[in-house]
């Protein structure tokens, strides 16, 4: 510890700089040099969740000590500028003027990251936000104008797209938790704008996303009734869409975009298909067409069974760029031909990752469509599907439950040379400790019959 303090003081600025907020307060006890130190660090961060606790008798009281705490600290601050100030506060109705003095503190810091969060927790859904409509802190008009501001975060808080001039809108900005009801002009008009995050979001209108942003986040908001999404995204590196299915359409779409994560987990699957699910399925079979160039592509299980669905899925899914594939999958039988179109349609795939979101209880279980989940996987043609350049397989949530092995055999047979060219090198299984120990103890017994009946194709177990 001497020689620690006996470094310069601007060193030691930049290691607790460096340093989780939590942490860095805690040096302040080490001794007397570093006492007031932590009162120099740039990155501040103010969690109502470190400081209230939400099952008191008295919380309002410790909301109003918590305030204070954060207006005693920003009037002790020894610094001349701050890289980053974070305020979690749940819906401040009473404390605007202290969050607006907070705020105006790091304007004056030249602040470069802005974390504004005054969602409530207990929150799930829009629903939930929505019924909350009034919004109790606005963005105040020295934000817009901050020319040293790189990231925005606002959630649940008011502000106007129309109050950023073209060259003041930051890098990356992240907005959840608002009625939102015009997104194209703030893509449209903001050339310095990098990376957009819409969580959470509702009454969102016209929804033709277009711009050269390289990093888009569209997640579990709510739309009105005009249910069309068009894409415009030349230079998009990430792609993340979660939420419901859409009319989507794209206009242009980076070729060699490097991520694309696929989220339709509230839409609830299905026993019989229908004239709806077939067309949706026809939706989301041309929407993996327009992101074909992804290089690591994620799906959910409704994708995998609604794609099937189409009049002539072989015939509406291109080939794909795609080099890692990850399923999120519950592994049921009405996913199992979705998974082997994907893999019929990803020449180049080097890893397979089947993210096991664990057995539907509700499903029937063993038939779909005339296809048996013991003898799918059998089937001698199924080998053709196989990319001959796959040589990684990972599970994750490994439970050596039935349609888990079935697929794994099926996979491991390949790399026995059971089809000709580059054969699977070797399969990851991850276990998590969580487990109940019967159900380890299950796992780790198939994971070892696994290793038995491998061959040359290396089986390795993985606690997590």
């Amino acid at each position: 510890m001497d020689m620690l303090s006996s470094l310069p003081e601007l060193v030691l600025v930049m290691i607790i700089s460096s340093l989780s907020f939590k942490e860095c307060v805690r040096t302040s006890v080490l001794s007397k040099k570093w006492r007031n130190l932590c009162h120099e660090t740039r990155n501040i961060v103010f969690k109502e969740s470190e400081y209230v606790d939400r099952s008191a008798s008295d919380k309002k009281s410790e909301r109003i000590s918590f305030v204070d705490y954060m207006k005693q600290w920003v009037n002790r601050f020894n610094g001349r500028y701050i890289e980053t100030l974070e305020i979690y506060f749940s819906l401040p109705l009473g404390f605007e003027a202290d969050i607006e003095s907070l705020i105006k503190f790091a304007v004056l810091k030249q602040v470069k990251n802005l974390v504004l969060d005054f969602s409530n927790p207990s929150w799930i859904t829009t629903t939930n936000a929505s019924w909350y409509s009034m919004i109790v802190v606005e963005l105040p008009l020295c934000v817009y104008s901050l020319t040293t501001l790189e990231s925005l975060k606002i959630y649940s808080c008011g502000f106007d797209p129309s109050k950023f001039m073209k060259s003041r809108l930051p890098r990356r900005l992240s907005i959840g938790w608002v009625e939102l009801t015009d997104i194209e002009s703030l893509v449209s008009n903001s050339p310095t704008l990098e990376s957009l995050s819409i969580n959470f979001c509702w009454g969102l209108g016209n929804k033709n996303i277009a711009g050269d942003i390289k990093e888009f986040v569209f997640e579990n908001c709510d739309f009105s009734s005009d249910k069309n999404c068009s894409f415009d995204l030349p230079a998009v590196e990430f792609f993340k869409y979660s939420g419901q299915v859409l009319s989507f359409s794209s206009k242009r779409i980076n070729m060699v975009i490097k991520e694309v994560y696929l989220d339709f987990m509230d839409v609830n699957g299905y026993d019989e298909p229908d004239q709806s699910t077939k067309v949706e399925g026809e939706v989301l079979s041309g929407f993996l067409n327009s992101l074909r160039g992804a290089r690591t592509l994620t799906v959910c299980p409704y994708l995998l069974q609604a794609i099937q669905e189409c009049e002539n899925p072989l015939y509406l899914l291109r080939p794909m760029e795609t080099q890692h594939l990850v399923l999120r999958t519950k592994l049921n039988v009405v996913e199992f031909k979705g998974i082997r179109l994907l893999l019929n349609n990803c020449p180049k795939l080097e890893t397979l990752t089947l993210d096991y979101l664990g057995r539907n209880i509700f499903s029937k279980g063993l038939t779909y469509g005339g296809i048996h989940r013991r003898t799918y996987w059998l089937q001698k043609s199924a080998y053709k599907y196989l990319p001959n350049t796959l040589k990684v397989v990972v599970v994750r949530n490994f439970t050596g439950g039935k349609n888990e092995l079935y697929i794994l055999n099926f996979l491991i047979g390949s790399g026995r040379g059971r089809r000709p060219g580059p054969v699977l090198e070797r399969v990851e299984l991850y276990i998590q400790n969580e487990m109940h120990e019967s159900q380890r103890m299950v796992a780790l017994s198939k994971a070892e019959m696994l290793q038995s009946t491998s061959g040359d194709v290396q089986v390795l177990v993985h606690n997590t």
